[in-house]
């Protein structure tokens, strides 16, 4: 009896979840719609990328003021 629609996309997705090749439609939807991430380049603490960059600022401020955001996080983008 041959397989039926399901059960060869099954053995497809197994196939390749092997070879480390992803399928799954939500994590990859997951993946394109992630923030980007920074790391302080002092303490490597990881932060999100926001539109604001509030955390990067609380992070400098308590953390290590006597040095400004762009040594702490080059290449980050700071709005005013």
């Amino acid at each position: 009896m041959p397989l039926g629609g399901k059960a060869l996309k099954k053995r497809e997705q197994n196939k390749n979840e092997k070879l480390g090749v992803v399928t799954d439609d939500a994590i990859l939807r997951k993946q394109a719609t992630a923030k980007a991430e920074v790391k302080c380049s002092i303490c490597m603490q990881v932060f999100k990328v926001t539109k604001t960059c509030a955390d990067q600022k609380n992070h400098a401020a308590s953390k290590h003021p006597k040095q400004t955001l762009e040594e702490l996080f080059p290449g980050l983008e700071i709005p005013a």
